[in-house]
């Protein structure tokens, strides 16, 4: 299965990432879940009807690392006879979780957009 896993970039940006970040959340209802010194973890949805969309960011002391994937919680994964791998990949390609790997593919080339990056085919 190609869409195991999560879609990674690397970069290079200023400090206002964060500001952006946190604008880029509030507006396409991304919620604040984890956060330490070097990172945040947001989240959309609750995965009972559709999948959870995660997006983290961590500085890595001279670039970002950003982690974007759509999340399957166990019922989920239980309904389709544990064939759907717990985390996808949102990248395009393959027809498993395609509806909340779209949405997420979407919503987090808007952030890459915001941050002057390489946008996810």
């Amino acid at each position: 299965m190609g869409v195991k896993g999560r879609t990674v970039r690397e970069f290079t940006a200023g400090p206002e990432v964060w500001n952006i970040l946190d604008q880029w959340a509030r507006s396409t209802g991304y919620a604040l879940i984890e956060q330490d010194q070097s990172s945040r973890l947001y989240q959309r949805g609750t995965g009972m009807l559709v999948a959870q969309q995660r997006l983290k960011l961590s500085f890595l002391g001279n670039a970002y690392r950003l982690e974007a994937w759509v999340y399957v919680n166990l019922l989920n994964r239980i309904f389709t006879l544990m064939l759907m791998p717990e985390e996808l990949i949102i990248d395009s390609g393959g027809f498993v979780g395609v509806i909340p790997r779209s949405k997420a593919r979407e919503q987090v080339n808007q952030l890459l957009q915001a941050l002057g990056q390489t946008l996810i085919s």
